[in-house]
């Protein structure tokens, strides 16, 4: 993520930020702390300054601070957002769109109505998390998450992306331990394989570590929604291994002469 780009994301949470506050899931504390911490970043970002060192023993206290915060990196989840807009509502049809006329505050009505209808259904909460993720409500997202994930402790995608929420927001241990967690439950499941892959090679300088993780993703979705940017990665990850390994395109780049 470039600096202009976390600077955006940035002063894009800090709208986010207030918006939790007046639905009360903040207190005025934690807000307050957030909120000067953004717009820190914000400003530091705006100058082309380098981000802060993060801590290497993180204050317990942040476990609350969860709720609130997202850091560097979103972009790289981009696809998790656009691929779960279309949360469809309790009683559509799979397949084709919701009728135009049904708004997003009806949308989220609708999916929060099935979860109090069905308390003990992960999916009910799933479908939930997905669609609050879609609208970038992330500490409501983690909830509903960790809730699926509490009433189905084997639930690979609620564990893998609470972890990746978690992970956003600077806990980059314990987010990794819930993708790991994930991993266990469905080894298969290429979202924690793309999201462990990230990790260890932005979050803990290792490439080597990276590559089988971002090599399980293309297998296990060779078509799936990130797999142009997850080989761009993996090619990092190979020429950070083995810097006479040829270079892959970006996607969206043509080789010359193509």
């Amino acid at each position: 993520m470039t600096r202009a780009e976390e600077r955006d994301f940035l002063l894009r949470s800090l709208d986010d930020l207030d918006e939790e506050f007046a639905a009360g899931n903040l207190d005025r504390d934690t807000y307050r702390r957030l909120r000067a911490d953004y717009t820190a970043r914000a400003a530091r970002a705006a100058r082309g300054e380098p981000p802060d060192a993060p801590a290497a023993r993180p204050d317990p206290r942040r476990r609350v601070i969860v709720l609130g915060a997202l850091v560097a990196f979103v972009a790289v989840a981009g696809f998790a957002l656009a691929r779960t807009v279309g949360a469809r509502l309790p009683g559509q049809p799979v397949t084709g769109r919701a009728p135009e006329t049904v708004g997003l505050a009806e949308r989220q009505a609708a999916l929060e109505a099935a979860v109090r209808a069905r308390p003990e259904d992960p999916e009910a909460r799933l479908a939930l998390a997905r669609f609050l993720l879609a609208r970038r409500r992330y500490p409501a997202a983690l909830r509903a998450f960790d809730a699926a994930a509490r009433l189905d402790p084997t639930n690979a995608e609620a564990l893998a992306y609470g972890g990746w929420i978690v992970r956003l927001a600077g806990l980059v241990d314990e987010g990794l331990a819930r993708i790991d967690r994930a991993i266990l439950a469905d080894p298969d499941y290429p979202d924690a394989r793309f999201f462990k892959g990230v990790i260890l090679l932005r979050d803990r300088d290792d490439p080597a570590g990276a590559i089988p993780e971002l090599q399980r993703y293309l297998v296990a979705a060779p078509e799936g929604p990130m797999a142009d940017g997850v080989r761009a990665l993996l090619a990092e990850a190979v020429a950070a291994t083995d810097p006479s390994a040829p270079s892959v395109p970006r996607p969206g780049t043509r080789r010359e002469g193509g």
